[in-house]
């Protein structure tokens, strides 16, 4: 399977994923109107995915800023994710560094009931 790499953008994140090493990575910022279209290819990558999984996945999630259309589109995205429970241990590691992207994170995993690593970003 190959790599699914997007780079990042003023109003788009990256995502760098790699079934290889198991790792599915975003980061950088999402604004985005119509997040759906811009996620899409990511689902269907992770969809792919999911069929031969890794024995472990690690999901590295550093998204400075979002809007709620993005973060809509990363519920489905992180729901996706959920269904590779069943195949391989997950680890879910969010990153934050401000209080509503931390709150976001909570909700995303309560909702879809996915523990997650909150880990707080230090520019030191």
């Amino acid at each position: 399977m190959k790599e699914f790499i997007m780079e990042e953008g003023k109003l788009r994140p990256g995502a760098h994923f790699n079934s290889d090493e198991g790792t599915i990575d975003l980061h950088g910022r999402s604004l985005l109107e119509f997040a759906e279209d811009v996620f899409e290819p990511m689902n269907k990558w992770l969809e792919e995915y999911s069929k031969n999984p890794r024995k472990e996945t690690t999901i590295n999630i550093s998204l400075e800023y979002f809007n709620s259309s993005s973060a809509k589109a990363l519920v489905r995205f992180l729901y996706i994710a959920k269904s590779l429970m069943e195949k391989s241990i997950i680890t879910i590691n969010y990153y934050f560094d401000d209080e509503n992207v931390l709150e976001y994170g909570r909700d995303f995993s309560e909702v879809l009931g996915i523990p997650f690593n909150f880990i707080e970003k230090n520019y030191h």
